[in-house]
């Protein structure tokens, strides 16, 4: 088919996300994951864009599992809200 799949922006809440995303003079982290290199990139382009600080968590299946939800196992990084400060 020819798609490719990268996801983020999906550890935290809808208000959060439509919140400034400066804090305290850094910017507010969403985590990104893919498979594939060329599809995470527009994705973190565009997080920049947006004010965001993107961090790669790596592949589907291993930065998947730092920010999912299944069942009763909650992943390490969900719902974190976190932000980075330039140094």
């Amino acid at each position: 088919s020819g798609a490719r799949f990268g996801k983020g922006f999906n550890q935290l809440i809808a208000a959060t996300l439509a919140a400034d995303p400066i804090v305290e003079g850094g910017h507010r982290i969403v985590f990104l994951s893919s498979d594939d290199e060329d599809a995470v990139a527009p994705v973190v382009a565009l997080a920049k864009q947006l004010g965001f600080a993107p961090v790669k968590l790596g592949k589907l299946d291993e930065g998947g599992a730092l920010v999912h939800a299944r069942g009763r196992i909650w992943g390490q990084l969900i719902f974190q809200d976190l932000f980075k400060k330039e140094q």
